[in-house]
């Protein structure tokens, strides 16, 4: 199963927004450098994220995006339903109709309930728990040659 590249880069930039100084913003320019997010793409990541209440954007010379909320206030979770995605392992979990197997599938409650873990997990990890494990990692002197980050 394969989490959405738009979701991947909608908390890669949330957790950028998470670690700078409360109430700044970043340019889309910025993000995209740090973040490693093709700009043009970061622009409707931004606009979805902005449209759900999870940023504040603005415009001009000293715009950008900032959190919208406390990290702390933001889940993995929101980033997904935010972005309008299903994590649904497959199709018919959200589409039973499309399945000639729908009425007599013995799988499907099995991969809706994979799903329901899954959202369940991503709802108890907020932005600000990943943005404190980056800094813990990037505070760690490295030793010997050997990087401790990925």
């Amino acid at each position: 199963m394969l989490i959405p590249m738009k979701v991947d880069y909608g908390v890669r930039m949330l957790v950028y927004l998470a670690l700078r100084p409360e109430g700044t913003f970043a340019s889309t320019s910025e993000i995209s450098s740090a973040r490693h997010i093709p700009e043009p793409y970061l622009l409707h990541i931004c606009s979805e994220l902005q449209k759900a209440g999870v940023i504040e954007s603005r415009r001009g010379p000293q715009g950008g995006h900032k959190l919208a909320k406390p990290a702390d206030e933001i889940t993995v979770t929101d980033v997904v339903n935010s972005l309008d995605y299903s994590l649904a392992p497959l199709s018919c979990v959200d589409h039973a109709d499309d399945c000639e197997l729908s009425d007599s599938c013995t799988q499907r409650e099995m991969w809706s309930d994979v799903e329901k873990l899954l959202l369940t997990h991503l709802d108890s990890v907020r932005v600000s728990d990943l943005a404190g494990r980056e800094k813990n990692e990037v505070a760690v002197p490295v030793t010997a040659g050997f990087s401790t980050t990925c």
